[in-house]
């Protein structure tokens, strides 16, 4: 399923909806009190060049679908009224998201590869979802990647390696916080030495655990245990399912938080952090639609919080930023939105998807494997030296193929060769390039909208972001 099939069905409910969050703004000069209601949003690997492509494609698939409607942005965080920059170098240099994500959990800079604490010192930082809960405001943590990522894990646990992972499994359960939404728990059907695995530690901590989407519609307020850990149904990896490949088992980050919304709420206030965790691996991949579907993904959950907003927009703030940029992302759009939505949608797939069907026994010859990538990218995969020469690579066996030369890295890295060059060649025909598969030091976006949302605009450190928002459960 391409992603404009995906979407074309919800084309008018979206554009109502856009239209209604973005009158939002014109509530910008109101004096605002103390925020009570907090929804931090972080799209890992999601640079300006992320967000442009997206609100590209939706202008583009309303164009072409007969919404000629004017509108100031197409994406629910580019119609906020405050925005500014932030630097993202570590310690390290350029981040990681380990560092990255401490940085604006905890404000406090770190080494790349350290979750929420000094490595060498043994300092633990303290977060503000942790300062939050000591307030007496509820706590949600949700994620599209799995809960002890480097992102999620920096707001409620501390390690000196990022994969340190049943550790950081074991601290979620005693954190106390409220509500965990996400992908799988690595690790948890590994006992440890003590027996306890993250998934039984949190159950025996007094989390309600639901694993499939009619336990995850059927949680209240009062339906069961205070405390609620939600498992998404349907995982890769401890990831939840790509948007763009339509799969996500009737259960998507919106809905998580929207869940999340009905358990916090209350009149102590609540604090969410949401991170669209697979944005991050769609760039890494150089996957231009994957990233696209993600970050259009990880809007709906912005939309969400802004629905939420307009019903207390004095008590409510709603930023909007990431923790890095991945690939280097640049496009060209020069012929328009509507053209540059026709190209992109061609696409009907993720690159793992497109991934999986690369093997010596179904597309042995050129030719066939060929036919398959335009048939799923699309006529912009070229029968070129660089295709032919990376097809023979993927039929090759993986210790025969060099992979650990630095021509190769720099042409594939860890991919499956044939997939990684028909990505470029679909993007470059697309106008999107990438410089890198890695992360990059571009300085990247923030959006605010809500109580205290002026103090987001302007340039400055990552680490601002979370002294910022504590002033503004302070006021």
């Amino acid at each position: 399923m391409n992603i404009a099939g995906a979407h074309r069905s919800r084309r008018l409910l979206t554009g109502a909806l856009i239209a209604l969050y973005a009158a939002a703004s014109v509530l910008c000069g109101e004096a605002f009190a103390r925020a009570r209601y907090v929804f931090l949003f972080i799209g890992d690997g999601m640079g300006a060049a992320q967000r442009n492509a997206a609100e590209l494609y939706l202008a583009g698939m309303r164009e072409a679908l007969g919404d000629d409607s004017a509108r100031e942005s197409q994406l629910v965080m580019n119609s906020f009224p405050s925005n500014g920059m932030i630097r993202t170098d570590s310690l390290s240099g350029v981040t990681d998201s380990a560092a990255a994500g401490t940085a604006l959990a905890t404000g406090r800079k770190t080494v790349n590869g350290a979750v929420a604490m000094n490595p060498s010192s043994g300092e633990k930082f303290r977060s503000v979802a942790r300062a939050a809960k000591d307030r007496g405001m509820k706590v949600g943590i949700v994620t599209s990647a799995f809960l002890q990522d480097a992102t999620p894990a920096a707001f409620f646990g501390h390690s000196r390696r990022r994969t340190e992972y049943r550790s950081l499994g074991i601290q979620l359960s005693e954190s106390g916080f409220d509500y965990f939404a996400g992908g799988w728990l690595p690790d948890s059907r590994a006992g440890g030495k003590d027996g306890t695995n993250p998934l039984a530690a949190a159950a025996l901590g007094g989390y309600e655990v639901t694993r499939t989407a009619g336990e995850f519609r059927a949680l209240t307020p009062g339906s069961g245990k205070v405390r609620v850990l939600s498992i998404h149904p349907k995982t890769s990896g401890g990831y939840m399912p790509w948007a763009i490949d339509g799969d996500d088992a009737g259960v998507s980050l919106a809905d998580f938080v929207d869940k999340g919304i009905c358990l916090l709420d209350g009149e102590g206030g609540f604090f969410m952090m949401v991170e669209g965790g697979k944005i991050d691996i769609a760039c890494h991949a150089n996957d231009a639609a994957a990233a696209v579907g993600e970050v259009m993904a990880f809007d709906r959950a912005v939309g969400r919080a802004v629905a939420f907003y307009r019903s207390r927009p004095g008590e409510t703030l709603i930023v909007v930023t990431s923790d890095h940029e991945t690939g280097g992302m640049t496009h060209d759009a020069s012929g328009g939105a509507p053209l540059f939505y026709r190209a992109l949608s061609t696409q009907k797939g993720s690159y793992s998807a497109f991934e999986r069907t690369v093997s010596p026994n179904g597309y042995a010859k050129f030719g066939g494997a060929l036919a398959r990538a335009r048939a799923f990218f699309g006529p912009g995969v070229g029968d070129t030296k660089e295709t032919r020469a990376a097809h023979a690579l993927s039929m090759t066996p993986k210790d025969l193929r060099g992979a650990k030369g630095d021509e190769y890295k720099k042409l594939y890295a860890t991919y499956d060769p044939f997939t990684a060059a028909c990505l470029r060649e679909f993007n470059a025909s697309v106008g999107i390039t990438w410089t890198t598969f890695y992360h990059t030091g571009k300085d990247i976006p923030v959006s605010a909208i809500g109580a205290g949302a002026e103090r987001f605009s302007g340039e400055y450190e990552n680490t601002e972001i979370c002294r910022k928002i504590m002033e503004a459960m302070s006021d």
